[in-house]
């Protein structure tokens, strides 16, 4: 199994670098990094180190994909990353290119965020769309982008990731059922996130109550399932306060961006991507034994993320 932190094209690279000093990955004693690219080509300094990337998402791609209004924002690019364009088209174009623009990585695979939310109700605690009208079209779009593609097969594997938004929990076999009915190429594997899954059970105050919960819910995966999970995001968060206690509020006339612009702290607040403070993330991990592991620790200072990743990783030798 390979360790990995996630790290983004966003950020200057040059602080993982060979000679980046505290920072860079032999001296974190990581294998390499979960790179999550754009839509403009990656940095080459960034092949070496990356074997593997996180496709982009948008907050409310079904958005376009099913035909609701898009224009707002009226600037292209800002919806690109909102809705992944203003219609099907825009969706398949967009995810075609953030394809192309990974693929000279020749990455092992690529994450792709199987859920979505309505920007309307981000600040809901209810949805109108359902997980399962969610992961059909999730289905249909990822279909007619592989379908550009020779053989209608994507560059690299693409692992659909758990949300705790509409779409994809991996809380129940019959989701996996349904992608593998409907998804028409071979090169796809599944992203377990334990910090997603305890978020979609509806939070948790320990991190004790949160992994036992999570490996619960693990034991009850068939073994063809378990065999599609190639790598876990492996986080925690103890939001269960703050989820049985915000206020829901929708979206009353506010445009795209003030919602957008609300839900960041919303969702950090119910997302927290803190590390494991005890050996209880270890038997997640065993109970799935997936190829990689992604340690998703996420904090604009760099030097909390690394120390982070130093104290969940010392938990696997």
């Amino acid at each position: 199994m390979r360790h990995l932190i996630s790290y983004s094209v966003y950020e200057d690279i040059s602080s993982v670098l060979p000679e980046g000093g505290p920072g860079s990955l032999e001296e974190m004693g990581c294998d390499g990094l979960e790179l999550l690219t754009g839509f403009d080509p990656v940095d080459p300094r960034c092949a070496e180190m990356s074997p593997a990337v996180h496709l982009p998402y948008a907050t409310d791609w079904y958005r376009a994909w099913s035909g609701r209004d898009t224009s707002d924002p009226e600037d292209d690019d800002i919806a690109r990353f909102m809705y992944f364009g203003r219609d099907r088209d825009d969706v398949t174009d967009t995810l075609e290119t953030a394809l192309r623009m990974a693929s000279p990585l020749d990455p092992a695979y690529g994450v792709l965020h199987a859920g979505n939310a309505n920007i309307d109700e981000i600040l809901m605690r209810d949805f109108t769309d359902t997980d399962t009208g969610i992961l059909s079209a999730f289905a249909e779009m990822v279909n007619s982008v592989a379908a550009r593609f020779p053989g209608g097969e994507p560059p690299f594997r693409i692992l659909f990731e758990n949300l705790w938004w509409p779409g994809l929990k991996l809380l129940d076999p019959r989701e996996y059922r349904l992608l593998a009915e409907r998804v028409e190429f071979d090169r796809w594997g599944l992203c377990l996130d334990t910090g997603h899954m305890m978020a979609a059970l509806g939070g948790f105050k320990t991190q004790e109550e949160g992994a036992e919960a999570v490996s619960r819910v693990i034991s009850s995966y068939p073994e063809d399932m378990r065999d599609r999970v190639v790598t876990m995001h492996l986080h925690m968060s103890t939001s269960k306060d703050y989820i049985s206690s915000f206020a829901p509020r929708g979206r009353e006339g506010r445009s795209a961006m003030d919602m957008l612009s609300e839900g960041y702290p919303h969702v950090g607040r119910i997302d927290q991507h803190l590390p494991f403070s005890s050996d209880v993330c270890v038997g997640l991990v065993e109970a799935l034994r997936p190829d990689f592991l992604t340690h998703e620790m996420v904090s604009p200072d760099r030097v909390k993320a690394v120390g982070d990743f130093s104290l969940q990783r010392s938990f696997f030798r």
